[in-house]
């Protein structure tokens, strides 16, 4: 099984994340961002119901929104599905990082993971086609039984 921070990438994501978001979408001027949690919790073995919730922030308007997956692990990375089961995109760390790429015709979702940090981790999202023109960046950092995050390093 594929080993982060002396522990299987399985070990390392489970538990409650903070999320800070920035959303740069090329279409509006308008500033978009989320600011929520996430949870990593054991599904069964090997695998890893993921949950966020919070808020997503577009101009001067607030909307609550939440996301799930499933993330099932392997010797080499992860498969990651929708919660209805659909494939998403499947994560094969190399060293502190990964990339995928999930083709939803007519765009295309490229996505990177950086994994910083014991207590900190980066996804950046690119999603390019004739309906979309975005990137959001997601800086995760570990939830600690006080519900406070730890610092993550700056780029």
């Amino acid at each position: 099984m594929y080993s982060l921070f002396g522990m299987p990438l399985c070990d390392y994501l489970v538990g409650s994340w903070h999320i800070n978001r920035e959303i740069e979408d090329r279409r509006t001027p308008l500033y978009q961002s989320f600011t929520g949690q996430a949870s990593f919790r054991n599904e069964e073995t090997n695998a890893l119901f993921y949950r966020e919730e919070g808020t997503l922030h577009i101009g001067d308007k607030t909307i609550r929104a939440s996301q799930s997956y499933h993330w099932s692990f392997t010797g080499d990375g992860a498969d990651i599905t929708f919660a209805d089961g659909r494939p998403f995109h499947r994560v094969v760390p190399d060293g502190h990082s990964a990339t995928a790429l999930h083709d939803c015709p007519p765009d295309l979702y490229r996505v990177s993971y950086r994994f910083e940090t014991i207590h900190c981790w980066r996804q950046r999202w690119h999603v390019t086609g004739p309906r979309k023109d975005y990137t959001l960046e997601s800086v995760f950092t570990r939830l600690h039984h006080a519900g406070d995050p730890v610092q993550c390093p700056r780029n």
